[in-house]
């Protein structure tokens, strides 16, 4: 039996191979053009999606610094507006001083000298706060306050000591600019906080939101009010300065033999030792006087008494 001819075979298998190179080709272009085309849209929504963020990244920091100076300073930390650094830097104020002062002085007459001191503060648009005076006969001594005006601090105090011989004077400065302003700068940022939280209370809508604001309101009124006191006093302590006077009754003591070397210092320490002892000598008199009065009623009848008896031995003797 002869056996079939392979050739006929070979060409349908040639055939089929090509059919099906060919529906290859055909179905795998569309789809290479699909995939292409699907990472090109992606690459460009993800390329779009980052240059939104970026532009969202680039909106967000410009309003971010824009919210700074709209929103009010805390006033518990004290921070405020960036931007007004520099006209405070600008145009700086002038220093603000507290000056306090302590002068003691000698003076003959008492109640003229704090006549004259009260008549001094008055003058120079002061006033007396406290005043204090007490003392035996020989010494007697007076103790005021004064609030002054500080451009006339100096001139005050040279006036009390001329009044008469000053024993001690001390004075002191503090410097409180720094402070002044920072409490300004609370004052200013607190008032605007408060008035913040009372324009918002009428927006609020439930009771849990009108208690909230109403009890913020209260805190920040209460830390307004405080800040408003220190603001006060700092003022009141820049503006009148603070003076103690104290006044002792007395003679001007003598000046020592360093101060006033020579005859005439030697003459003037003499003077000063006869006036003092017999100052002295006074105080012991007077002293004792009440007791001799007891004294002679007891010891004369009593020397009066032993005499009449001596006399009455004496008599018998002689006959």
């Amino acid at each position: 039996m002869r056996s079939p001819d392979p050739a006929p075979r070979r060409t349908r298998h040639r055939r089929a191979a090509a059919a099906t190179l060919a529906l290859t080709l055909l179905l795998g272009v569309p789809a290479l053009a699909a995939c292409s085309g699907a990472g090109a849209g992606s690459s460009e929504s993800s390329g779009s999606g980052s240059s939104g963020s970026g532009s969202a990244a680039d909106a967000g920091s410009v309003a971010a610094p824009a919210e700074g100076p709209a929103g009010p300073a805390d006033p518990a930390t004290g921070t405020g507006a960036a931007a007004g650094t520099g006209t405070a830097d600008a145009a700086a104020p002038d220093r603000a001083v507290v000056s306090t002062a302590t002068i003691a002085v000698r003076v003959r007459d008492l109640p003229a000298a704090v006549a004259d001191v009260e008549a001094r503060t008055t003058a120079a648009g002061g006033l007396v706060s406290a005043s204090r005076s007490g003392g035996t006969d020989g010494a007697q001594s007076a103790h005021l306050t004064l609030r002054v005006p500080s451009p006339a601090f100096e001139d005050l105090l040279d006036g009390v000591a001329g009044l008469g011989q000053q024993t001690d004077r001390t004075t002191a400065s503090t410097d409180v600019t720094a402070e002044v302003a920072d409490v300004g700068s609370r004052v200013t940022s607190a008032r605007a906080v408060l008035d913040t939280f009372r324009q918002r209370l009428p927006q609020a809508t439930t009771v849990p939101d009108v208690l909230a604001i109403e009890g913020e309101i209260a805190r920040r009124q209460a830390d307004l009010e405080a800040l408003e006191a220190r603001q006060r006093v700092l003022a009141d302590q820049v503006s009148l300065a603070t003076v103690d006077v104290d006044l002792t009754r007395g003679a001007p003591l003598a000046a020592t033999a360093a101060a006033q070397p020579g005859f005439r210092g030697g003459l003037a320490a003499g003077w000063h030792a006869l006036g003092e002892a017999g100052r002295v000598l006074a105080l012991v008199a007077g002293a004792v006087l009440p007791f001799l009065v007891p004294v002679a009623l007891v010891a004369v009848p009593a020397w009066l008494l032993v005499r009449r008896r001596r006399t009455r031995q004496a008599t018998p003797a002689a006959e």
